[in-house]
């Protein structure tokens, strides 16, 4: 299999024989600089634990990069036959973010070798370069000015785009939502010196829609439509390649090109005016979410504006009302009386540009929140396959002996009252639902992401936050292993990180999608994990797999996952006829015999499960609560939540391994899935 070095420090970098050696997944490689001249030596440490590794610092970053390589299992081969083509990639970005992170999982399955280089300046880029000698540099998310020296350069260097063919500047989406368009696309093209002008290699429309829920925010359109797109151009970019085929210049003369050069949007550009109706201000919100926001005054303060929903079913407004007037709070989110009798619920403020974005409740002023009434919970259960005409969180659909639990939160972050509100919807499904089969749907973005940093780092008291958060996500967790009534499922119609993935596999089936995306791992934060996690993961994947997974911070594909047993079956090639697939799926389940002798073998051995479940979440939170405490996951959080420019994680503080390896192999008891 090929070896995939992930290079994220500032200015790390091997030689390019180095790089195109085998290395192990705890290897690695100490960088030297001196008039940018690099050397590069691998360091070998052990494969399944951390261990310390000794180093060569490099002046310029004093940080050590790691190996990455694609997961191993005993039966992996490269996904593509030795002979065929192999180039290799240096991705050059921002931010290792959800179209870099798909871009390298295709790329790595494709069997080609693949380095990410995060930006720090265009000279540390050229000494990249130089030093790598990739094939081909290609920017999957870089909003920087690539140095001459690159796009001149005999190296081919490509950009993808969130845009249609044609279309050129730094506000492609917001201006496409904006303006309501009923098509968007992507395009990969070459770089050159005028941004966004260069030949085409690849390109891509695809209809803004979706089969479920609100019309997409700027953020879920690129996340999922746009990323999607984009590994399709992918595909015909690796053609081209493979084949010698040059990529065609841009010609605004031909009619099909329907784009053009955009300016950046300003907050001018995103102005409110209550008076007009919600629908019309939620999708300039929604155009502007999750960044930058949309400026706007509230009870005579500014406030930047996340989570437009809009109120289908309005209350009685109180006869003094006028636009832009608050009418009443539910669940963290405000209501606002908008222009033609309208309302619009706005679910998350940041005060500033720089501040931390929070649910709307925690950022508007006591005073203000205490003159504001508390709007009832709408019904949980919805008709099957419609979506809340109001803001709500958590809802059901019932069908054919089937429940599907819907928990769509705000970028798949569940703080402590979302958590509690998520185990009493839990509690009361399985006090009124006669259904066989529950299937967990989580949101349409996301499936879960765990505990929420940002009301963590808000917080007066940031570790008893996070120690509140964690029990309510582990309170959640234990209702779905322990529930004996039905055969739990959870479907992945959204990517998942951390304790989200931990709580998702707590189930007995997991369903997924080809594109979805997982990070099976605590490490990005310096936390040891909790909900259940030594109990369901090595019963899922063994304890090699689940040493692998919590000691990286690498994204898992749905088919990286299903290889190792992390998730049963995909259902689909993408999110779309995803929820479909899963429907179909779970009625077939319900009604087969299979369902009832799972019921019966689960009231059966659950009871006896009980303490060692219950040891599995001392010793998990025993761990988390020394986490807490640590210099390293207060400042890594902070570093998340502030968008602070990181460096790169450490070896997470596990348990000896004689005594993680006890602990684990309780494992060994536990009812087969």
């Amino acid at each position: 299999m090929n070896s995939i070095q992930f290079v994220q420090a500032i200015g790390a970098c091997a030689c390019s024989d180095s790089w195109r050696s085998m290395c192990s997944r705890d290897q690695a490689i100490a960088f030297s600089f001196s008039n940018l001249d690099v050397k590069a030596a691998c360091l070998s440490s052990s494969i399944r634990l951390p261990k310390a590794r000794s180093s060569r610092p490099s002046p310029i970053c004093n940080t050590i990069a790691p190996c990455r390589e694609p997961l191993r299992t005993e039966e992996s081969t490269s996904a593509v036959p030795a002979a065929a083509m192999k180039l290799s990639f240096l991705l050059v970005c921002d931010a290792f973010n959800s179209m870099t992170q798909r871009t390298f999982l295709k790329l790595q399955e494709n069997g080609h070798q693949v380095i990410v280089h995060e930006w720090k300046d265009g000279d540390t880029m050229i000494a990249t370069v130089d030093c790598f000698e990739p094939d081909v540099i290609l920017c999957p998310f870089l909003t920087k000015r690539i140095p001459e020296a690159i796009y001149n350069g005999t190296v081919p260097c490509l950009v993808i785009h969130p845009g249609i063919e044609g279309d050129r500047g730094m506000s492609s989406i917001d201006w496409a939502l904006q303006e309501s368009q009923e098509e968007w696309g992507v395009t990969i093209l070459q770089a050159e010196e005028e941004m966004d002008a260069g030949p085409i290699w690849a390109t891509k429309n695809f209809r803004i829609s979706r089969d479920f829920g609100e019309s997409p925010t700027k953020s879920s359109l690129y996340r999922i439509d746009c990323v999607d797109a984009a590994m399709k151009c992918l595909d015909e970019v690796l053609h081209n390649l493979k084949y010698d085929i040059a990529p065609r210049p841009l010609d605004y003369t031909n009619p099909c090109v329907r784009g053009s050069l955009r300016p950046r949007m300003m907050q001018a550009d995103r102005r409110l005016d209550w008076n007009l109706p919600a629908d019309e201000l939620a999708e300039i919100i929604r155009a502007s979410d999750s960044q930058p926001g949309t400026q706007s005054v509230i009870a005579g303060e500014k406030y930047l504006l996340f989570g437009a929903h809009v109120e289908r079913n309005p209350p009685k407004l109180h006869p003094g009302s006028a636009p832009m007037d608050l009418l009443g709070q539910r669940d963290g989110a405000v209501l606002i009386r908008c222009g033609e009798g309208t309302t619009l619920w706005i679910t998350h403020l940041k005060k500033t540009v720089k501040s931390i974005k929070l649910p709307a409740v925690m950022v508007l002023p006591t005073s203000l929140l205490e003159t504001l009434p508390r709007i009832g919970d709408p019904e949980m259960e919805i008709p099957m396959r419609s979506w809340p005409q109001t803001f709500q969180e958590i809802f059901y659909w019932t069908q054919n002996g089937v429940t599907y639990l819907w928990f769509d939160f705000y970028n798949g972050a569940m703080n402590t009252d979302q958590c509690r509100r998520l185990a009493q919807a839990l509690d009361h499904i399985d006090q009124v639902c006669d259904s066989q089969v529950l299937v967990l749907m989580g949101g349409i973005n996301y499936f879960s992401n765990g505990i929420h940093l940002n009301t963590i780092e808000a917080a007066t008291d940031s570790a008893q936050e996070t120690w509140e958060n964690i029990n309510a996500i582990d309170d959640v967790v234990l209702r779905i292993l322990n529930c004996n009534k039905r055969v739990t499922v959870s479907a992945f119609l959204g990517s998942a990180g951390a304790g989200g993935v931990m709580a998702a596999i707590a189930a007995d089936i997991v369903w997924a999608h080809g594109n979805v995306v997982l990070h099976p791992s605590y490490k990005a934060m310096e936390l040891y994990g909790s909900e259940y996690w030594t109990y369901s993961l090595p019963k899922r994947v063994g304890f090699k797999i689940a040493g692998q997974f919590v000691n990286s911070t690498d994204p898992v594909s749905a088919s990286q996952a299903k290889k190792v047993g992390l998730i049963d079956d995909i259902l689909s090639a993408s999110s779309v006829g995803f929820v479909e697939s899963v429907i179909e799926r779970a009625e077939k389940l319900a009604r087969g015999r299979q369902c009832d002798l799972k019921i019966a073998e689960k009231k059966k051995q659950l009871p006896l499960l009980q303490g060692q479940l219950q040891q599995h979440r001392h010793d998990e939170l025993v761990q988390m609560k020394k986490c807490f405490a640590s210099d390293d996951y207060n400042r890594k959080r902070q570093e998340f939540v502030l968008k602070m420019a990181g460096t790169m994680p450490c070896q997470v503080d596990l348990m000896p391994v004689k005594a993680q390896g006890a602990m684990l192999k309780r494992t060994d008891v536990l009812i087969s899935r």
